[in-house]
């Protein structure tokens, strides 16, 4: 499993220049062949939203997606190729605090705020809230306008996991049109099921690792399967993909 795993892998990195190529330095910067430069900066672009994940961690959006894509990503410790709508929401979650701190109510906002929890054997299960203001969280949401429904089923165990990471009494989903950028929220109150939900599944998803088995747990949505990256290797094993 692991050597196709690692054909399927050296395909998509042959999508993208070496290395070195793709984190350029200063230099070369002036004038330049128009094709280079395009390059240049569409690598730039893939490998903005790109994190270094710790050792032995979970993260809360390991649980919103498919497990079994979960799975492979802590296993090998891929980093799939982001998408274009990855990139972007990136971008427009680093540009909220240039854009919210211009309003007084968000003078006191704490961005990007990092939160855990211990599941025991030297697992951590760990998030990141867009933003806490007083006894609140929000969680923003960059995505089309026919997906706010579907989007508040997926997010709020994400926004219930971070209000009782970080003790807050109320978190709010602020689903935003990335197209038109009309503004939807949706106030949810904690909810103790959905956090223990997350806490499951997360040692749920570090017993399958363990015990070097993949998850068969099944995405909730088609689309899913659709754009993933581990497809190929997936479909190969009983009961994966659709």
């Amino acid at each position: 499993m692991k050597d196709e795993f690692e054909e399927v892998e050296a395909s998509y990195k042959d999508e993208v220049e070496p290395e070195a190529e793709r984190r350029p330095d200063a230099e070369g910067l002036g004038v330049v062949e128009e094709k280079a430069l395009a390059q240049r900066l569409r690598n730039l672009f893939f490998t903005y939203s790109e994190r270094e994940r710790p050792p032995n961690t979970v993260y809360v959006t390991d649980l919103t997606q498919c497990f079994r894509r979960s799975w492979f990503e802590l296993r090998y410790r891929a980093r799939p190729r982001p998408t274009p709508q990855m990139v972007l929401g990136r971008m427009l979650h680093d540009a909220l605090e240039l854009v919210l701190s211009r309003d007084p109510s968000f003078g006191a906002a704490k961005f990007e705020v990092e939160c855990s929890h211990d599941l025991g054997n030297g697992w951590v299960l760990k998030g990141r809230a867009d933003l806490v203001v007083d006894d609140a969280v929000y969680e923003f949401k960059f995505t089309r306008a026919p997906d706010f429904n579907r989007a508040k089923v997926v997010y709020a165990a994400q926004v219930s996991a971070y209000c009782f990471m970080l003790g807050k009494v109320v978190g709010y989903l602020v689903l935003v049109d990335r197209e038109r950028l009309d503004v939807r929220v949706l106030r949810l109150e904690p909810d103790e099921d959905l956090w223990r939900n997350v806490v499951d599944r997360a040692k749920l998803l570090i017993d399958s690792l363990e015990g070097d088995v993949p998850a068969v747990d099944s995405p909730l949505w088609s689309w899913e399967c659709e754009h993933c990256d581990f497809w190929v290797l997936c479909k190969r094993m009983e009961g994966g993909g659709r």
